[in-house]
């Protein structure tokens, strides 16, 4: 992640990573019985470690939040599964012996900060965290951690982003499913990153200059990135529905663009074929209509400009929630009367699909592409083309991207006439 979106706030607890039992013993951490607990406890080392490698500099953006409630841990599907329970996590089954994260504060490995009770109830929530300390990083500094791959690949989160238990049904079998086989054939992309300028690479992190300039004047960030070991994609849906996002996720998609081009798949160069100004595609075509002119040249505002405010109002749920989002938008840069301008520009551009403009349509836009990125991996399964999804982009190999473009082609014309086919249905 870009270190901006790292900086004011606390990561959520990871489970993917793991101390090695060997370097455990070897740093003087006893060996306990309870084999469930000794993967909990290397996992909330290994997650502070990490933290840490992500952010060196900064560490204030190494807080890792977790609860000291019980009632937090009630819900199984929270951490899908994985030995995270109330016991394992803060002090242990016996309240007489020092588990979890207390025990590493006793043995100086970690430093937490505690929230008061009630504080998840507040209106800016607030949770207990913990970070490591110099010792815990002296300690694990160069070790390799090993990488647990996740036991749930498919996950629905609420309004809030907690996962959520949804009713077992035929179709979200078949999702799952699809998913499985997606990564499956994911396993044949192998993916080298770049080297030289704009890159970094740590033990077990990456750091990758972006080239996007801010309009406040501040200079390009860094993203992060722990690379796993393998490549594989979660599908997270959103609101508590399986109608909302449902976008594939892999560690890949947190590279920035211009660094993405600079890595291998299968030892060849990539690149990157995109569908252009795809939600305003989708939509018009949802209103029966068809896209024939870019949606974001208004003749008033620069075509970025029109770019931005017409997607970022997509995604909000009214035009004053747009321009709010738009003027605290680093990359944004204009006031509020020029951002008002260019919303109403963007709408009078776009008539046929104004009231959709500031009415919190992007999230249901995702469940359609999310379909479409699907359908476009499994396209590339069946040629025998290596690809890795970055939601509306996929990167494969430069001698098959002409390949790659058709089919993304035939999906979108597919996707658009079943959209306006539908239309007119509905509207007989």
């Amino acid at each position: 992640m870009l270190d901006a979106d790292i900086a004011g706030r606390d990561r959520a607890l990871d489970f993917r990573w793991g101390v090695p039992a060997s370097i455990l013993e070897v740093s003087g951490i006893p060996d306990v019985s309870d084999k469930l607990y000794d993967q909990a406890r290397r996992s909330v080392l290994a997650a502070a470690c990490i933290a840490a490698d992500e952010c060196p500099a900064a560490p204030d953006a190494w807080w890792i939040s977790f609860s000291r409630r019980k009632a937090f841990y009630k819900d199984a599907h929270r951490y899908q599964g994985l030995p995270y329970t109330y016991e394992r996590v803060t002090r242990g089954v016996d309240e007489r012996v020092t588990r979890g994260v207390d025990e590493h504060v006793a043995m100086g490995l970690l430093e937490e900060e505690r929230a008061a009770p009630a504080s998840h109830l507040l209106a800016t929530p607030r949770q207990s965290r913990y970070r490591a300390t110099p010792e815990l990083l002296r300690l694990f500094q160069d070790a390799p951690f090993e990488y647990r791959r996740r036991p749930c690949t498919l996950l629905v989160r609420d309004g809030d982003g907690r996962p959520v238990t949804m009713p077992e049904t035929q179709a979200l079998g078949r999702m799952r499913k699809q998913v499985a086989r997606i990564n499956a054939y994911l396993q044949g992309s192998r993916l080298a990153l770049g080297t030289g300028d704009g890159w970094e690479h740590g033990t077990r992190t990456v750091r990758a200059r972006s080239e996007r300039r801010h309009r406040s004047g501040r200079p390009p960030g860094w993203a992060t990135v722990t690379p796993e070991p393998v490549a594989e994609v979660c599908r997270i849906f959103s609101r508590g529905r399986t109608d909302k996002n449902g976008r594939l996720y892999g560690w890949w998609q947190q590279l920035p663009k211009a660094r993405r081009r600079e890595c291998l798949i299968n030892g060849e160069v990539l690149v990157e074929p995109d569908f252009t100004a795809l939600h305003p595609t989708l939509l018009y075509a949802m209103r029966g209509h068809v896209l024939r002119h870019d949606p974001y040249v208004t003749g008033t505002y620069h075509r970025d400009d029109g770019k931005l405010a017409l997607n970022v109002a997509l995604n909000a749920r009214t035009l004053h929630e747009a321009a709010a989002c738009l003027v605290h938008n680093p990359d944004w840069g204009h006031g509020l009367d020029y951002t008002w301008g260019c919303l109403k520009a963007v709408q009078k551009r776009n008539p046929a699909i104004a009231k959709d403009i500031g009415s919190d349509r992007g999230i249901g836009l995702m469940r359609i592409d999310s379909d479409m990125a699907v359908s476009v991996l499994g396209a590339c399964e069946k040629a025998g083309i290596p690809a890795l999804p970055v939601h509306d982009s996929f990167m494969v190999p430069a001698s098959q991207g002409a390949r790659v473009e058709e089919i993304m082609d035939e999906i979108l014309t597919r996707t658009v006439n079943k959209l306006r086919s539908s239309t007119s249905t509905t509207n007989a």
